[in-house]
Protein backbone atom coordinates (compact mmCIF):
# COMPACT_ATOMS: atom_id res chain seq x y z
CA UNK A 1 0.00 0.00 0.00
CA UNK A 2 1.39 3.36 -0.62
CA UNK A 3 2.65 5.00 2.33
CA UNK A 4 0.12 8.28 2.04
CA UNK A 5 -2.32 5.49 2.71
CA UNK A 6 -0.84 4.51 6.08
CA UNK A 7 -2.77 6.64 7.89
CA UNK A 8 -6.16 5.19 6.66
CA UNK A 9 -4.73 1.93 7.36
CA UNK A 10 -5.01 0.05 10.45
CA UNK A 11 -3.14 -3.05 9.46
CA UNK A 12 -0.13 -0.71 8.32
CA UNK A 13 -0.72 1.31 11.37
CA UNK A 14 -0.41 -1.76 13.74
CA UNK A 15 2.36 -3.09 11.76
CA UNK A 16 4.44 -0.05 12.24
CA UNK A 17 3.01 0.38 16.19
CA UNK A 18 4.93 -3.48 16.53
CA UNK A 19 8.08 -2.83 14.26
CA UNK A 20 9.00 0.54 16.67
CA UNK A 21 7.68 -1.41 19.90
CA UNK A 22 10.72 -4.59 18.54
CA UNK A 23 13.08 -1.99 17.82
CA UNK A 24 12.57 -0.19 21.10
CA UNK A 25 12.67 -3.59 23.14
CA UNK A 26 15.97 -4.46 21.13
CA UNK A 27 17.70 -1.35 22.21
CA UNK A 28 16.58 -1.36 26.36
CA UNK A 29 17.73 -5.58 26.18
CA UNK A 30 21.01 -4.03 24.35
CA UNK A 31 21.28 -1.66 26.96
CA UNK A 32 20.33 -3.17 30.07
CA UNK A 33 22.97 -6.44 28.45
CA UNK A 34 26.27 -3.32 28.22
CA UNK A 35 25.01 -2.25 31.82
CA UNK A 36 25.81 -6.10 32.88
CA UNK A 37 28.71 -6.74 31.19
CA UNK A 38 30.27 -2.88 31.91
CA UNK A 39 29.70 -3.35 35.72
CA UNK A 40 30.34 -6.93 36.15
CA UNK A 41 32.60 -8.50 33.49
CA UNK A 42 34.52 -5.86 31.72
CA UNK A 43 35.41 -2.35 32.10
CA UNK A 44 37.27 0.39 29.33
CA UNK A 45 39.70 3.15 30.75
CA UNK A 46 41.40 5.89 28.53
CA UNK A 47 44.95 6.35 30.34
CA UNK A 48 45.24 10.38 31.08
CA UNK A 49 48.20 10.20 33.09
CA UNK A 50 52.52 9.72 32.62
CA UNK A 51 52.76 7.20 36.00
CA UNK A 52 52.52 4.12 34.01
CA UNK A 53 55.12 4.63 31.58
CA UNK A 54 56.71 2.93 29.52
CA UNK A 55 54.23 0.00 30.10
CA UNK A 56 51.10 2.36 29.47
CA UNK A 57 51.31 5.91 27.66
CA UNK A 58 48.56 8.91 28.07
CA UNK A 59 45.51 7.99 25.35
CA UNK A 60 46.21 4.55 25.30
CA UNK A 61 43.07 2.31 25.59
CA UNK A 62 42.87 -0.50 28.06
CA UNK A 63 40.46 -2.98 29.01
CA UNK A 64 39.90 -4.34 32.93
CA UNK A 65 37.81 -6.90 34.97
CA UNK A 66 36.14 -6.87 38.13
CA UNK A 67 36.08 -10.65 37.86
CA UNK A 68 39.44 -10.72 39.94
CA UNK A 69 40.37 -11.59 43.90
CA UNK A 70 42.94 -11.00 46.09
CA UNK A 71 41.32 -13.41 48.66
CA UNK A 72 43.04 -16.79 49.66
CA UNK A 73 42.52 -19.80 47.44
CA UNK A 74 39.82 -21.12 49.68
CA UNK A 75 37.86 -17.60 49.58
CA UNK A 76 38.37 -16.46 45.94
CA UNK A 77 34.67 -17.74 45.33
CA UNK A 78 32.97 -19.65 41.74
CA UNK A 79 33.15 -16.30 39.74
CA UNK A 80 36.50 -15.52 39.40
CA UNK A 81 38.71 -14.86 36.39
CA UNK A 82 41.62 -14.15 38.07
CA UNK A 83 43.82 -14.55 40.51
CA UNK A 84 45.67 -12.23 42.20
CA UNK A 85 49.80 -12.41 40.91
CA UNK A 86 52.45 -10.56 41.84
CA UNK A 87 53.34 -7.84 39.19
CA UNK A 88 49.10 -7.57 37.79
CA UNK A 89 48.51 -4.19 36.60
CA UNK A 90 45.41 -3.35 38.89
CA UNK A 91 42.37 -0.81 38.98
CA UNK A 92 42.46 1.03 42.41
CA UNK A 93 39.22 2.95 43.58
CA UNK A 94 39.03 6.50 44.40
CA UNK A 95 40.31 7.91 47.52
CA UNK A 96 36.90 10.21 47.12
CA UNK A 97 33.75 7.92 47.40
CA UNK A 98 31.33 10.13 46.22
CA UNK A 99 29.15 8.55 43.63
CA UNK A 100 27.93 10.35 40.78
CA UNK A 101 24.11 9.68 40.32
CA UNK A 102 22.23 6.65 38.98
CA UNK A 103 21.67 8.64 35.46
CA UNK A 104 25.43 9.44 34.94
CA UNK A 105 26.39 5.88 35.91
CA UNK A 106 24.55 4.84 32.73
CA UNK A 107 25.13 7.46 30.33
CA UNK A 108 29.48 7.77 31.05
CA UNK A 109 29.59 4.32 30.08
CA UNK A 110 27.90 3.96 27.17
CA UNK A 111 28.59 6.89 25.53
CA UNK A 112 32.72 5.90 26.41
CA UNK A 113 31.96 2.77 24.80
CA UNK A 114 30.08 4.03 21.86
CA UNK A 115 33.05 6.37 20.86
CA UNK A 116 35.96 4.13 22.13
CA UNK A 117 36.51 7.10 25.09
CA UNK A 118 36.88 9.84 22.85
CA UNK A 119 33.69 11.56 24.51
CA UNK A 120 33.33 10.99 28.42
CA UNK A 121 30.70 12.79 29.30
CA UNK A 122 30.83 14.44 32.92
CA UNK A 123 34.76 14.05 32.62
CA UNK A 124 35.01 18.06 34.00
CA UNK A 125 34.19 16.89 37.25
CA UNK A 126 36.82 14.12 37.75
CA UNK A 127 39.90 15.09 39.59
CA UNK A 128 42.75 13.08 41.43
CA UNK A 129 41.11 11.40 44.51
CA UNK A 130 37.63 11.13 42.42
CA UNK A 131 38.52 8.44 39.92
CA UNK A 132 40.29 5.07 39.31
CA UNK A 133 44.07 4.60 38.90
CA UNK A 134 45.91 1.93 37.69
CA UNK A 135 48.98 0.72 39.65
CA UNK A 136 51.28 -2.22 39.73
CA UNK A 137 50.57 -4.74 42.43
CA UNK A 138 53.95 -5.57 43.99
CA UNK A 139 53.65 -6.20 47.86
CA UNK A 140 51.18 -8.36 49.60
CA UNK A 141 50.00 -9.41 52.94
CA UNK A 142 52.93 -10.68 55.51
CA UNK A 143 55.34 -8.99 52.96
CA UNK A 144 58.80 -6.96 54.38
CA UNK A 145 59.86 -4.53 51.77
CA UNK A 146 61.85 -1.53 50.69
CA UNK A 147 62.93 0.69 47.94
CA UNK A 148 66.25 1.48 46.42
CA UNK A 149 67.03 3.10 43.98
CA UNK A 150 64.01 2.75 42.44
CA UNK A 151 63.77 -0.61 42.49
CA UNK A 152 61.20 -2.44 44.90
CA UNK A 153 63.00 -5.15 47.34
CA UNK A 154 60.77 -7.43 49.05
CA UNK A 155 60.59 -10.57 51.22
CA UNK A 156 57.61 -12.65 50.52
CA UNK A 157 56.22 -13.87 54.06
CA UNK A 158 57.37 -17.10 55.10
CA UNK A 159 60.67 -16.22 53.64
CA UNK A 160 63.75 -15.09 55.16
CA UNK A 161 65.60 -13.05 52.50
CA UNK A 162 64.97 -10.41 50.09
CA UNK A 163 64.26 -10.34 46.27
CA UNK A 164 64.18 -7.82 43.93
CA UNK A 165 60.67 -7.10 42.18
CA UNK A 166 61.57 -8.71 38.73
CA UNK A 167 62.88 -12.06 40.48
CA UNK A 168 59.13 -12.79 42.11
CA UNK A 169 57.42 -11.54 38.90
CA UNK A 170 56.10 -14.05 36.14
CA UNK A 171 55.87 -11.47 33.26
CA UNK A 172 58.76 -8.86 32.75
CA UNK A 173 58.06 -5.30 32.49
CA UNK A 174 60.22 -2.08 32.01
CA UNK A 175 60.07 0.87 34.72
CA UNK A 176 61.23 4.14 34.27
CA UNK A 177 63.45 5.87 36.55
CA UNK A 178 64.49 8.77 35.86
CA UNK A 179 67.49 10.78 37.69
CA UNK A 180 66.83 12.78 40.42
CA UNK A 181 67.86 16.25 40.62
CA UNK A 182 70.94 17.53 42.17
CA UNK A 183 71.00 17.64 46.51
CA UNK A 184 67.75 15.59 45.95
CA UNK A 185 68.27 13.19 48.62
CA UNK A 186 65.98 10.12 50.32
CA UNK A 187 64.12 12.35 52.62
CA UNK A 188 62.77 14.08 50.14
CA UNK A 189 59.05 13.10 48.11
CA UNK A 190 59.48 11.93 44.94
CA UNK A 191 62.37 10.32 46.02
CA UNK A 192 63.49 6.67 44.94
CA UNK A 193 63.61 5.24 48.32
CA UNK A 194 61.28 3.85 50.61
CA UNK A 195 61.95 3.16 53.92
CA UNK A 196 61.71 -1.05 55.45
CA UNK A 197 57.62 -1.88 55.97
CA UNK A 198 55.86 -5.26 56.66
CA UNK A 199 52.34 -5.05 55.32
CA UNK A 200 49.84 -6.34 57.74
CA UNK A 201 46.71 -9.21 56.83
CA UNK A 202 44.84 -6.31 54.62
CA UNK A 203 47.71 -4.06 52.94
CA UNK A 204 48.89 -4.40 49.65
CA UNK A 205 51.59 -2.46 48.13
CA UNK A 206 51.12 -1.01 44.83
CA UNK A 207 53.83 1.25 42.35
CA UNK A 208 54.07 3.25 39.62
CA UNK A 209 56.04 2.17 36.68
CA UNK A 210 56.64 5.77 36.07
CA UNK A 211 58.99 5.60 39.64
CA UNK A 212 59.74 9.58 39.64
CA UNK A 213 55.83 10.03 39.83
CA UNK A 214 54.85 8.94 43.13
CA UNK A 215 51.06 8.45 43.02
CA UNK A 216 51.24 5.28 45.12
CA UNK A 217 51.88 3.43 48.33
CA UNK A 218 54.97 5.55 48.74
CA UNK A 219 52.32 8.38 49.38
CA UNK A 220 49.29 7.08 50.58
CA UNK A 221 50.64 4.04 52.24
CA UNK A 222 49.41 0.53 51.90
CA UNK A 223 46.14 -0.34 50.22
CA UNK A 224 43.20 -2.04 51.34
CA UNK A 225 42.07 -4.84 49.62
CA UNK A 226 38.62 -3.75 49.10
CA UNK A 227 40.32 -0.76 46.77
CA UNK A 228 41.53 -3.28 44.45
CA UNK A 229 38.34 -3.80 42.14
CA UNK A 230 40.22 -5.29 39.11
CA UNK A 231 42.61 -6.50 36.55
CA UNK A 232 43.82 -5.04 33.05
CA UNK A 233 43.56 -7.84 31.14
CA UNK A 234 45.21 -5.77 27.73
CA UNK A 235 45.62 -2.92 25.87
CA UNK A 236 43.81 -2.41 22.82
CA UNK A 237 44.08 0.80 21.36
CA UNK A 238 46.19 2.03 19.29
CA UNK A 239 45.79 -1.29 17.61
CA UNK A 240 49.93 -1.67 16.89
CA UNK A 241 50.69 -1.67 20.86
CA UNK A 242 47.62 -4.82 21.48
CA UNK A 243 49.12 -6.43 23.90
CA UNK A 244 47.81 -9.25 27.23
CA UNK A 245 48.43 -8.48 30.12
Amino acid sequence: MPAKWHKYSYTAQREERKTFILILTFLLVLLVLFTLIHNHAVTMYRIQAETMIPTLSPEERVISTPLYSTQPVEDKGFFLLASAKRGDLVVISPANTDQPGKLKRLVRPLVSFITFQRIIPFSAHDTPGKKPVIRRLLGFPGDTLYLESGILHIKPAGSSHYLTEFELVDRSYELRIDPLPDNWDSTLPFSHSFPEITLADDEFFVLCDNRLMAGDSRIWGSTRRDRIIGKVLFRYWPIGRLEEF
